[in-house]
């Protein structure tokens, strides 16, 4: 009976830790590595309470559309720069108006769009 409710509670437990992620990633183009494809995930964590400020969600919006009108005017290095700020502006928020597993995707994602640049 110990190990059964042993074996339970390690269930109960990665469901509450992996379903946050999980409910996520249903709505971000992991495989994009696009500026509209991170704003897009931005815009859902927003709607979907991640980002519990705001003015947080709009200063990344603001980095992205920043970051978006320097690539149309063929600045890449310009718009890497822009998106390294973004994160490290979602790294500061992290755990404070960013849900962590959140803040660390959205990092990852940003990450990918730089590397694709």
């Amino acid at each position: 009976m110990r190990y059964l409710s042993v074996v339970l509670l390690i269930a109960v437990l990665s469901v509450a830790v992996v379903t946050p992620a999980f409910a996520h990633e249903g709505d971000c183009a992991h495989d994009m590595t696009t500026i509209e494809s991170l704003h897009h995930c931005v815009m859902h964590a927003r709607d979907m309470g991640y980002i519990t400020n705001q003015g947080v969600a709009n200063a990344l919006i603001s980095k992205l559309d920043a970051a978006q009108a320097a690539l149309d005017r063929g600045q890449p290095a310009v718009a890497a720069n822009i998106l390294q700020a973004f994160i490290h502006q979602v790294e500061a928020q992290s755990g404070k108006h960013i849900v962590p597993e959140h803040a660390a995707h959205l990092i990852e994602h940003a990450q990918r769009v730089v590397a694709a640049l």
